[in-house]
């Protein structure tokens, strides 16, 4: 049993676990797709099953795929990263990847049996990569109506049963009970509309504690959620007129594992910025530019190895079109860039990404993107002097 991996023998294991019988794997979801009209992708299924089925409700067979995805999620840059909040955990692009595989199944609603099947699963991988148990931290929804739970977003009266499922579960395995999280929000309740009916359901956000009992610092490395109701709406399906919840008459159940964070645990590291791949591009970059204090360096970094990757995905598909929102978040993003190391030289930035590219032989398309993304952030900054 290994108790130290390198971030691409983790991607491997991941890539090698057994698999729900009928799974295809498939690569990853491009960083820019009609799932997410106006922002990056910043999810797991969506990509998939909008080629698949055209929509997020109708699934008129079992589909069964695994991936490894990239994922941007802008609001972790805008409200954490650009404030200096949770350096040590938020990365301007990461990825995620499934246990089992992300499972749809038709007909006969197997939501229990399969969400079981996920917890054992779960907990035997963290067993293998030598993670200790008495560190997990699960969390499950305690309850409730759906507008004390989202907050008010939604205001109707649907009561949501206590997940004694998820809490009985974890318990079963091993998780000690006093670590099971109570939640109350919509960290655990999932409920969405994303621009097209969208399943709700059930989430339990897997927690890690690397800090210790008495002063615990929780890192969150994993999501299991099971849909259980689709909205039912008054009048045009748009968010703003969901009224209500139906039961859902087949299987939808879905995982996610942050493989960095996950790296962060089996290392027993304290930053995400000490995975290896991404702690030889910021060793370069303390060197290249030892003037600048590390939390201007990580804001800078992590908008610049997000754009490598986007610019990498627009370069090897001409048909990409950017919207006005994405163009927004792309300025957005850049502007960090420039708040912080105004004076980033062409020589500087190249050497990055080439490292960059060079760190992570699994996305060869980084090679391409790295001119493209050094003219776009280049030409930024000139334009703005």
């Amino acid at each position: 049993m290994k108790t130290k991996m390198t971030y691409q023998e983790l991607r491997e294991y991941m890539q090698n676990l057994e698999k729900f019988p009928g799974c295809e794997k498939r690569a990853r979801a491009p960083l820019i797709h009609k799932g997410f009209p106006g922002t990056f992708n910043l999810s797991f299924t969506e990509y998939e099953h909008l080629k698949e089925f055209g929509n997020f409700s109708n699934f008129n067979k079992d589909f069964i795929f695994s991936a490894i995805q990239s994922c941007i999620r802008p609001q972790d840059i805008d409200e954490n990263l650009k404030n200096g909040k949770g350096l040590w955990k938020y990365l301007g692009i990461f990825e995620m990847a499934d246990l089992a595989g992300q499972i749809v199944l038709s007909g006969k609603n197997k939501a229990e049996e399969l969400h079981l099947y996920q917890i054992k699963r779960l907990v035997k991988m963290f067993n293998e990569l030598g993670l200790d148990l008495t560190r997990i931290y699960p969390s499950y929804n305690a309850g409730g109506s759906v507008s004390e739970l989202t907050k008010g977003k939604y205001n109707f009266d649907f009561i949501i049963p206590e997940d004694t499922l998820s809490k009985e579960s974890f318990i079963a395995e091993g998780i000690p009970a006093e670590n099971l999280i109570a939640d109350k929000t919509r960290d655990t309740f999932l409920s969405l509309h994303l621009n097209m009916k969208s399943p709700w359901g059930y989430r339990n956000e897997i927690n890690y504690n690397i800090g210790t009992k008495e002063n615990p610092q929780l890192l969150d490395i994993a999501t299991l959620e099971r849909c259980l109701w689709f909205p039912k709406y008054n009048g045009e399906e748009k968010s703003l007129n969901i009224c209500g919840l139906t039961e859902i008459d087949h299987t939808i159940n879905v995982s996610g594992i942050g493989l960095e964070r996950l790296c962060m645990a089996i290392n027993k590291l304290s930053n995400v910025q000490e995975v290896d791949y991404i702690k030889s591009f910021y060793d370069s970059f303390r060197t290249l530019s030892p003037e600048l204090s590390e939390e201007q360096r990580i804001k800078v970094g992590e908008v610049i190895r997000a754009m490598h990757r986007v610019q990498s995905d627009v370069s090897a598909n001409s048909s990409v079109k950017w919207t006005e929102s994405r163009e927004k978040k792309r300025r957005r993003l850049m502007q960090i860039i420039h708040e912080n190391h105004k004076g980033l030289k062409k020589e500087e930035l190249e050497q990055l990404l080439k490292i960059h590219a060079e760190t992570q032989p699994w996305h060869p398309e980084l090679e391409q993107g790295i001119t493209p993304t050094a003219d776009l952030i280049l030409n930024y900054l000139e334009a703005r002097r």
